[in-house]
């Protein structure tokens, strides 16, 4: 990404983040130790920011320092809107998630610069109508895994040159298009399962090549593409014919809800993701799938019935293992240290967990 060289233009960027804290200049200042007119000046891009201020002004206001030297993305800005004081909480929300994936984008640009990411081959804009179904076969088959559960989705999205990264954060996911991969952030705050259901929608937008994506939630506003790319997700996660053949087998023996529950758990979905799916594939009545999504299973449920809590996925700070081996690459031949390599693992491990670098290691 470009540095920023002027003042001004670092100004504004902290004046935005600060809106998008909801804090006031006055209330900014006084977290900084500094008069609010010097806090005015550094906005208008009359004052220079000395580096100790700029790492104080990143961690008041929730963002890295890069924030304010580095331009976004040409498509993160043309969809962005400008933050006002009075900005809305949702403004708010949706500045921060995107400062985040900003942040990752800024990271995946460094080790794929340096050589230890390789993406795979670009993909090519697939043409004319899409058939979600047949998109999400697809992308199945290319990983190995043509039918049954699907497992970690930061894995399956490296496969197609996607580095998702779960943040700590509100709101759902947002994906953005570079040039050969893309990266995608995803709300880890969110349930296990809706978790799973926006990385894979986000893998959607990835695959129809979109240059910017970001929701608050994804289950909001639909339009026609969206609601493509939410059928994708569906027959990602779990097949039609997949939940056909499972309850051919065992779902007529157990009970809807006791075999919606098997389900949910070894795939990994959410119980609203499941009980529509049923509902839509005639499996369930409507009438069963609104009393269904009314009795949403408890801990005790799943232990009953599935006999083990399912493991979550993307749970806060995960990536991807050829992120991880890559940012580890870095470490092993010097080229961040300790506390860089743990903070682009985002906390995965500490320094004192790094393996030893190469000229670290004993003689044999």
């Amino acid at each position: 990404m470009e540095t920023i060289g002027n003042w001004s233009e670092i100004g504004e960027r902290v004046a935005e983040a600060r809106r998008a804290a909801g804090m006031s200049q006055g209330e900014l200042a006084v977290r900084l130790g500094l008069d609010r007119t010097m806090l005015v000046r550094i906005e208008s891009g009359e004052r220079k920011i000395s580096a100790v201020e700029l790492f104080r002004l990143a961690e008041a206001l929730g963002v890295p320092a890069a924030h304010f030297v580095t331009r976004p993305p040409a498509p993160l800005v043309s969809r962005r809107h400008s933050l006002d004081e009075d900005a809305d909480g949702a403004s708010r929300t949706r500045f921060r998630f995107d400062a985040l994936l900003e942040a990752h984008a800024r990271d995946a640009q460094w080790l794929i610069g340096e050589g230890f990411l390789v993406p795979p081959p670009a993909l090519t804009r697939p043409d004319g109508l899409v058939d979600p179904g047949a998109l999400a076969q697809a992308a199945r088959a290319t990983i190995g895994r043509p039918g049954g559960p699907l497992g970690g989705v930061a894995r399956v999205a490296e496969q197609f040159g996607l580095y998702l990264l779960s943040v700590d954060a509100e709101g759902e996911g947002a994906s953005l298009l570079l040039d050969g991969f893309g990266v995608a952030v995803v709300g880890g705050r969110a349930a296990p399962g809706r978790r799973r259901w926006t990385a894979a929608h986000e893998l959607g937008h990835h695959l129809l090549q979109d240059e910017y994506h970001s929701d608050l939630s994804v289950a909001a506003g639909r339009d026609e593409r969206e609601e493509l790319i939410d059928r994708f997700a569906e027959e990602l996660l779990i097949r039609d014919a997949d939940l056909r053949e499972e309850w051919r087998n065992r779902g007529q023996d157990v009970g809807p809800r006791t075999f919606l529950i098997e389900i949910a758990a070894r795939y990994r979905v959410s119980w609203g993701a499941v009980v529509h799916k049923a509902a839509r594939l005639g499996l369930v009545s409507s009438a069963q799938a609104r009393q269904l999504r009314a009795d949403t299973p408890t801990r005790g449920d799943l232990l009953s019935v599935h006999g083990a809590e399912p493991v979550e996925d993307l749970t806060v700070g995960t990536t991807g293992p050829q992120w991880r081996k890559a940012v580890l690459d870095a470490w092993a031949g010097g080229d961040v240290t300790g506390p860089r390599a743990v903070e682009l693992l985002h906390g995965a491990i500490t320094v004192d967990d790094l393996p030893l670098r190469r000229l670290e290691e004993p003689a044999p």
